[in-house]
């Protein structure tokens, strides 16, 4: 006699790994990038709150740009700097290419600990293709490593990136949750 489905090992993991999922997502709001007042770190709760009533109000920019500090959630992006580099002696791009050095600080401006790593980043350009940082020794001394913030930290570091030479549709993507499709967008124009 065979085991009602209901009784079989696997169904009962779907149902556990649908309810994790239910769980994990509700509750939580819509969140989209915006960008911050140079004040944002002075800020009260109170503040924080009648300012994101306002933003509702306004339609959500969705690119933005060097130098903009744009929070997401609890993580606050800043692109502070883009260098070009042809490489050194032993490390140089492919033919026709450039290593794009991106310049990133990340802060935290939650109540509980921030996880940030490099691997969040990718880059898109003017023909459509996002790619992953590069593996190369031009950004040694001052790559972004991985970790975690506690609430009020900051981090800076640099992020390479291999690109076509002299391509002006760079775009640096930032993914902070690994469980969320919500990014920014900053232009490196």
């Amino acid at each position: 006699m065979k085991k009602p489905f209901y009784k079989k090992w696997w169904v009962w993991l779907i149902a556990i790994i649908v309810v994790f999922a239910i769980a994990g997502g509700s509750g939580e709001e819509e969140e989209t990038a915006q960008k911050v007042k140079s004040d944002a770190a002075e800020t009260s709760a109170t503040d924080r709150t009648a300012k994101q009533e306002e933003t509702k109000a306004e339609p959500a920019k969705e690119e933005f740009a060097v130098g903009e500090q744009v929070q997401l959630g609890d993580n606050v992006l800043t692109v502070t700097k883009v260098e070009k580099s042809a490489g050194g002696e032993f490390d140089q791009p492919k033919d026709g290419h450039e290593y794009v050095i991106v310049t990133v600080e990340i802060n935290n401006a939650g109540d509980e600990n921030i996880s940030y790593n490099p691997f969040d980043f990718k880059m898109s350009n003017s023909q459509g293709q996002i790619v992953d940082q590069a593996f190369t020794t031009v950004d040694t001394n001052t790559a972004l490593q991985s970790g975690e913030l506690a609430p009020g930290g900051k981090v800076s570091g640099t992020i390479a990136f291999e690109q076509r030479a002299g391509d002006t549709g760079l775009q640096l993507q930032y993914t902070p949750s690994f469980w969320s499709d919500k990014t920014i967008k900053v232009n490196l124009q």
